[in-house]
């Protein structure tokens, strides 16, 4: 079976509930050591009656995920805490986050986060979703009494929220495209290093390997950093849907001087302009930035020459707002506008 997958996560799952795991009970020594050795500088005792989420970190590396302990979007703990799960996946544009009450339905792969089930407080337990059914889910689990099992819980208040971790995360850094109605909005590999060298700006002079291998380690290194609410730098590579390993051009946004509110960029090679692929680009990063980094607008500007650019964002749903000083125009998109 593919590892790192929603599917294969729910199988490992299911054989370490059943392995059983345990803490210390019943004068047995604890069989914790696969589960804790992720976390260094935490010893079988410490982690006694405390690993529910250690558990669904275990599961995860175990199916081929690779996330690290303590993800940057982390600000309490490492992934050792339920409350770290929350943060991470709330602060990962590859996860997606759905609270319990949404009417969200689970799937097999799926981890879900409870409240108030051993505790009164929040983010007392979690585990991973084997069956959605009805009313009720069935899930392998960490820590029920110090043992892991599966067990049937209804779809209750208990359910704070399910996080749902996208297929290939962590494989080599892979991340899903975006695709318009003609366009492959295409986060670029070591596949794509040949049309590196050939196309990258702005002069287009051919890359050697080593230059190629450093443009890809600059973008690949900037999708880890991206996270909800902000953008230090998003290049995507242009490519037709008909011809999606050549490389057309580039686009993005670009958060060196405002993170919350980045600037648009689209730069197509000569042959692919004034074919309407802008405008797909632009409502695209539009929507990216609206409701996958819920950034709160983008900015975008162009030479005042440059007709099709003028059309192509005002098109593409931004408006225009001012001037700079030579007569360039001046462009914005507010997501808030936007949804109303």
């Amino acid at each position: 079976m593919e590892k790192a997958t929603k599917k294969y996560l729910a199988e490992v799952a299911k054989k370490a509930a059943q392995t059983p795991f345990h803490g210390y009970i019943e004068g047995k020594e604890a069989n914790l050591e696969p589960i804790i050795r992720f976390f260094p500088k935490w010893t079988l005792r410490e982690a006694d009656g405390l690993w529910c989420a250690a558990f669904v970190y275990y599961c995860c590396r175990e199916a081929g995920f690779e996330i690290p302990i303590r993800p940057d979007a982390c600000k309490t703990c490492h992934l050792a805490g339920c409350i770290a799960w929350e943060e991470f996946a709330q602060g990962d544009v590859r996860i997606e986050y759905r609270k319990g009450e949404e009417g969200f339905v689970p799937e097999a792969g799926d981890i879900v986060i409870y409240d108030r089930v051993f505790e009164n407080r929040e983010h007392d337990h979690m585990g991973i979703v084997l069956q959605s059914s009805g009313n009720t889910i069935l899930a392998a689990e960490g820590n029920l009494n110090n043992v892991s099992g599966i067990i049937e819980r209804p779809k209750d208040e208990h359910i704070r929220a399910y996080i749902r971790i996208r297929d290939g995360y962590g494989q080599q850094g892979l991340m899903m495209d975006y695709r318009t109605e003609k366009l492959i909005l295409h986060f670029v590999t070591e596949d794509d290093l040949t049309e590196i060298a050939r196309t990258w700006p702005a002069d287009h002079h051919p890359l050697s390997d080593t230059e190629s291998r450093e443009v890809l380690a600059y973008m690949r290194g900037n999708y880890e950093k991206n996270t909800k609410g902000c953008i230090r730098h998003l290049c995507l590579a242009v490519c037709g849907k008909e011809h999606p390993g050549t490389i057309m051009g580039w686009c993005g946004l670009d958060g060196s001087r405002n993170p919350a509110e980045p600037e648009l960029f689209i730069l197509l090679d000569e042959e692919y302009r004034n074919l309407g692929y802008g405008t797909q680009c632009v409502k695209e990063l539009l929507r990216i930035a609206a409701e996958d980094y819920a950034l709160s607008g983008v900015h975008g500007g162009c030479a005042k020459e440059n007709i099709a650019s003028v059309r192509a964002m005002e098109k593409g749903g931004m408006v225009q707002y001012g001037m700079e000083e030579n007569g360039d125009p001046l462009f914005r998109f507010t997501a808030k506008e936007s949804a109303r």
